[in-house]
């Protein structure tokens, strides 16, 4: 089985444990997803590069960026929200230097943080599409606007939720939000 395929069904393992209606809805009042005893690279590669600020389960609340538990999946449902997702500054640049190991800590996140919120047909990230799109890392352009329209789009062509332009479900209105 190849490296991506194994790491794939890792993720899929994780996101099995989720609740799919919660996922689906990202409410943060449900039980973290259980770990297995041991993490795969990928998901060590998350806990270590990710989780500090995204949540170890993926939920950032009440920090003002985005939680990805339930979520993140959405941006896979366009070119652009999956050109996003890799040219993000903290994953482009990110001191994981393979890019095989940064695909698989993406697919971690997407098939399982993201969960329900990934399209059925969404396909694996690749290290080669990934050392295509880190190349460009969104460094010259406010995220939060570039975020809010890509929301926007998800939520026009893909029928994502209302609440992604939240940082957070839940997030008060007065907060950040883009």
């Amino acid at each position: 089985m190849r490296r991506g395929a194994a790491m794939l069904l890792a993720a899929a393992g994780v996101a099995l444990a989720f609740d799919a209606a919660t996922l689906a809805q990202g409410a943060a009042t449900t039980a973290p997803p259980p770990y297995p005893r041991e993490m795969n690279l990928a998901q060590s590669n998350y806990v270590e590069h990710c989780g500090g600020c995204h949540g170890i389960q993926g939920d950032a609340a009440p920090a003002d960026l985005p939680s990805l538990r339930g979520r993140v999946g959405w941006f896979m449902c366009t070119p652009e929200g999956r050109s996003y997702l890799q040219r993000l500054p903290n994953v482009a640049r990110s001191r994981i230097t393979d890019n095989d190991d940064l695909a698989d800590l993406l697919n971690f996140m997407v098939f399982g943080l993201g969960g329900a919120s990934t399209p059925r047909d969404a396909r694996p990230f690749t290290g080669a599409e990934v050392a295509r799109e880190r190349a460009i890392p969104l460094t010259s352009v406010s995220l939060v606007k570039t975020r809010a329209a890509l929301v926007a789009t998800l939520t026009r062509k893909c029928g994502a939720p209302a609440s992604l332009r939240l940082m957070y479900p839940g997030q008060p209105a007065t907060r950040g939000g883009g």
